[in-house]
């Protein structure tokens, strides 16, 4: 299998001028707005869902370490993911693992956070950690 790097997702033959860097970065916003249809992040960084273990195969340290270096890695293509301070590592491995395989969009100007919240605690793949039940307008 070939090597993924942001690098080579990111090359270019040229210097852009600001005018062109402008226009690439207004059609990445089309692109967005416009839902076209993205392929999930392993097929940008290289890496299977496959190749990771079963949540019920590693301890709490081990989540600790591939949810750190798994977010870190995004970095590098221009995704943050932003996490409530008290989710459990458990939970943000599978989300994590759920990015893998869901639809992403790589920014070449600028970035993406994952925040995971639809800003309705009804559904939300956070559950009792959604930050909208922390908020003083939501009365369930």
């Amino acid at each position: 299998m070939a090597a993924h790097r942001p690098e080579d997702y990111y090359s270019r033959s040229r210097k852009n001028s600001e005018d062109e860097d402008l226009e690439e970065s207004l059609r990445e916003s089309e692109m967005f707005v416009s839902q076209e249809r993205r392929t999930g992040f392993e097929g940008y960084c290289g890496l299977r869902r496959e190749s990771f273990p079963p949540k019920e195969q590693i301890s709490e340290d081990q989540l600790t370490q591939v949810t750190t270096a798994f977010v870190q890695m995004m970095k590098s293509w221009n995704l943050e993911v932003a996490f409530p301070y008290d989710l459990p590592q458990l939970r943000r491995y599978e989300l994590l693992m759920n990015i893998l395989v869901g639809p992403v969009m790589i920014f070449k100007h600028g970035y993406y956070c994952f925040d995971f919240c639809t800003g309705n605690p009804d559904g939300c793949k956070l559950g009792e950690y959604c930050p909208c039940l922390k908020r003083e307008f939501y009365n369930p």
